[in-house]
């Protein structure tokens, strides 16, 4: 099979992630094919799209966000072919090459640029890796799609040892790795060059710089600054993703972070808009009734969805889509809020995605603060990553019990580097970094990108814009976490806008209620001898031992999720995958 026909075959694997339209690009050293969800430029925004002199290639999947700001600078000197938003990137190509590409761009994109005249291919993801994008290079060939089922095909290369453990330790596989050897993502804010008869290179253009002395007390007059300059933030944020030709929804639960996108939004568009939240009936996670009075107070259209425990869609169905194993509880509820906003006409949905990881949120931030938690003593042995994880849920933090799973010595060395770029930081200041550099663009977007994309749905999310996460990078932690209130400054900010109940709720993570996973059913199908031993990944004695102990305590629970995870999704993905991302979509009967 040719590459065009290769292609092709691959495209067709993505329609799902763009129904709307397909276009291709072919000479004797490039094929280029992509696959459009139509929202901005719908008439004309078809793609590839070319620079003024045509010999530069581009697609791009996403939104720039600033197109409008940057494309009016560079019409002076070059013709524009399409009002789409990607376009403005072939052109800072011809100003700038790959040095500036895509300094000031301000969007969330996952791109490929095929440069003619100097043979030379640049694949680029976003700041905040919002948009995925694997590649592998092999015999000279370079190859690269948004998902792995279209760069894979109908074959599953051997499964990477490696990532099995990361998996195990992270509840999620860090980039740049995957679960198959020699296939690979490309991390957040970088660059993938590969020119003619040379390997790809491999380059990171952002990085956060986090405030020094971050941990001193706040001067009163400060206060008022910071909570100013974070509501104008997250205000210019929240407008620049309102732009769109199709339905735009908001997401919106009980919390403070989808809340605060909601109301900024419908106080932006200045009319009736459309709220979209999943209910838990009957379930202390519920968040339904606050979500509601929320959407009353904006006068918005709200549809809830009562989400049951005999949904069909089950959770292995959910990991093809997600197509690496990614150990979390709110998989399920992503997918039915998705699959309602799609069933309701709309194509594009705001959400409150990415506002923990740069404000703190979670409750595992609090060890980091003295000042909120002084009895709580963090870890004091192993490097700053160590003990980083030693808070995260559905993992394996300790290298005994992931040498006891693999059967042999784990190798966590890869993660030198990063653990030096947090040398110098404090307690909560590595906490956050490794949240930028590890948690959201592989643990947090892939959930997000890859369940609204399964029914043709783009989520945009304004807490990742990374103008604002640079603002919040040099904020001083007492305005993230005050003694008694997480997000103090994010709720301040926004109290003119949200109800009591919003501003007085403790965070909550989005998630469906416990007892509906890990039951003995789940275990037996996923955790018996046969299964783990069929999928190779771990010891089928070690998961026995893990089985036959005591399965009460939230740690022991977590575990047991976290391996049933794993081979449930050696089983969708890889041992008895559906024949189509359709054929997943379908409930069972």
């Amino acid at each position: 099979m040719g590459e065009l026909a290769t292609t092709r075959a691959s495209l067709e694997r993505l329609k799902h992630r763009g129904p709307d339209d397909d276009g291709w690009f072919e000479d004797r050293h490039a094929v280029l094919g992509f696959r459009r969800l139509a929202i901005i430029d719908v008439a004309g925004g078809a793609q590839p799209l070319f620079n003024t002199r045509r010999d530069a290639v581009l697609t791009l999947n996403g939104e720039i966000y600033n197109h409008r700001e940057l494309s009016r600078e560079l019409a002076k000197e070059h013709l524009f072919h399409s009002g789409s938003d990607a376009e403005v990137l072939v052109h800072r190509y011809d100003e700038s090459g790959p040095a500036g590409l895509v300094s000031g761009v301000n969007g969330m994109f996952a791109f490929a640029l095929y440069d003619q005249r100097r043979r030379r291919v640049i694949l680029g993801r976003d700041r905040a890796g919002q948009k995925p994008l694997y590649w592998q290079y092999s015999a000279g060939v370079l190859r690269w799609a948004s998902e792995l089922k279209a760069l894979l095909g109908d074959g599953r290369p051997p499964i990477c040892r490696q990532a099995v453990n990361d998996y195990l330790r992270f509840g999620y596989v860090p980039a740049p790795l995957t679960m198959f050897d020699g296939v690979f993502k490309l991390p957040a804010g970088c660059l993938l060059i590969c020119e003619q008869g040379r390997a790809p290179q491999v380059e990171r253009y952002w990085k956060l710089q986090y405030a020094e002395n971050a941990e001193r007390e706040v001067r009163p007059q400060e206060f008022g600054q910071w909570r100013d300059r974070l509501r104008h933030a997250l205000q210019r944020a929240v407008e620049r993703r309102l732009e769109s030709e199709v339905p735009l929804g908001f997401l919106l639960s009980g919390g403070v972070d989808s809340a605060s996108v909601f109301a900024l939004g419908a106080r932006a568009i200045g009319e009736s808009v459309q709220a979209f939240t999943i209910g838990f009936p009957g379930d202390a996670v519920d968040e339904s009734r606050v979500a509601a009075a929320m959407a009353n107070k904006w006068r918005a259209h709200h549809q809830l969805r009562e989400l049951h425990e005999c949904e069909s869609l089950d959770l292995s169905r959910v990991l093809f889509l997600t197509e690496e194993p990614l150990s979390t509880d709110a998989l399920l509820p992503t997918a039915r809020v998705f699959e309602q906003v799609s069933a309701s006409g709309f194509t594009t949905v705001l959400t409150g995605e990415g506002s923990d990881e740069i404000m703190a949120g979670y409750r595992k931030f609090a060890a980091a603060c003295p000042w909120v938690a002084p009895e709580v003593s963090r870890p004091a042995t192993g490097s700053p990553l160590q003990r980083y994880l030693a808070y995260e849920e559905f993992t394996f933090p300790q290298p005994a019990a992931r040498e006891q799973l693999l059967g042999d010595s784990v190798d966590d060395s890869r993660f030198h580097e990063l653990e030096e770029e947090a040398a110098g930081l404090d307690p909560l200041g590595q906490m956050l970094h490794f949240e930028a550099r590890l948690r959201l663009p592989d643990r947090i977007n892939p959930r997000l990108d890859r369940l609204s994309m399964a029914w043709s749905v783009e989520a945009r999310a304004p807490f990742m814009d990374y103008e604002l996460q640079e603002l919040c990078a040099g904020m001083p932690h007492r305005l993230r976490r005050a003694p008694t209130v997480d997000k103090y400054l994010l709720r301040e900010s926004m109290r003119p806008f949200l109800i009591d109940e919003v501003l007085r709720a403790k965070k909550a993570p989005f998630r469906a209620p416990a007892r509906w996973f890990v039951t003995a059913e789940h275990l037996a199908r996923e955790l018996n001898d046969d299964a783990v031993r069929s999928a190779g990944m771990v010891q089928p004695q070690a998961v026995r031992e893990l089985l036959q102990g005591p399965k009460t305590g939230r740690r022991r629970q977590e575990e047991l999720y976290s391996l049933y995870v794993l081979h449930a999704w050696y089983r969708s993905f890889v041992a008895e995958p559906p024949v189509s991302v359709e054929a997943a979509l379908t409930p069972t009967t």
